[in-house]
């Protein structure tokens, strides 16, 4: 069994499940590349306004299948490949899909599902849920590629303690080191979840997709230009934009169309 991506739609939501039975769904070749065709298809759709990435049997994903590292990273060659070839792709797939995407953590986040966790917008953990990034343990250090990209989600004193220390975090740690949003007791996640969800889906579409996008290029450096900055402001002519302020001075719901 090499596990599988699940994909579920219903109305505006797309629900990835990383499911590997009796493997705490650790992430096997076929599924990081099940993964990466998942997200390129969802880049496409201007229908879903949010992802949801959970693992299946309540948990998220312990990394990378290493029983197959035998076969597939075995050597220096085979090792780039892996990470440069298969896992980059897929992570910056996940990172830049337009729409917000949110990830569902339980149980085990740990290596590759915690890099998984981090490519997505915004994390809702379980408080029993337990986060890090022990490679050191298996004899090797995080490939640099994404290295830069957790340092691009939690400071250097943070990376150090996942990656020296080699500690596994509870979800209230998690979230004091802002590796997760949010960090809720277990009789509540599935409701946060969907709290969250809901929060998503109440704004417009097309001012998430601007948002997330504006929030990736301001972390890119360096500072905009003119012409960026003045790009910028074509929201205005936007149907969403009209929609949301008809629906204010008329004191109703929006009915954003994502235009």
């Amino acid at each position: 069994m090499t596990g599988t991506v699940r994909l579920q739609r219903a109305g505006a939501v797309a629900r990835l499940w990383l499911d590997s039975p009796g493997r705490l769904n650790a992430i096997s070749v076929a599924m990081w590349r099940e993964l990466g065709a998942h997200c390129a298809a969802l880049a496409a759709e201007e229908s879903v306004h949010c992802v949801v990435l959970r693992g299946a049997g309540g948990q998220f994903a312990a990394g990378a299948d290493i029983e197959e590292f035998p076969q597939v990273r075995h050597d220096v060659d085979s090792g780039r490949r892996y990470h440069l070839d298969l896992m980059a792709p897929v992570l910056q797939a996940l990172r830049t899909l337009p729409m917000p995407v949110v990830a569902a953590i339980e149980g085990s986040c740990i290596g590759g599902g915690l890099e998984i966790a981090l490519a997505c917008d915004l994390r809702v953990a379980r408080a029993d849920a337990r986060l890090g990034a022990p490679v050191g343990r298996l004899g090797f250090p995080l490939a640099v590629p994404e290295l830069a990209a957790l340092l691009q989600r939690v400071s250097p004193a943070v990376a150090a303690e996942l990656l020296l220390a080699g500690r596994l975090l509870g979800a209230a740690e998690a979230e004091r080191m802002g590796l997760v949003g949010r960090a809720v007791p277990p009789e509540q996640f599935e409701a946060v979840l969907e709290e969250t969800v809901a929060g998503v889906l109440a704004g417009s579409p097309r001012a998430a997709r601007l948002n997330k996008a504006n929030l990736a290029r301001l972390q890119e450096g360096p500072s905009l230009s003119q012409a960026e900055i003045a790009a910028s402001f074509g929201f205005f002519a936007s149907e969403d934009y009209a929609e949301g302020v008809r629906a204010f001075l008329a004191r109703r719901p929006p009915r954003f169309s994502g235009r």
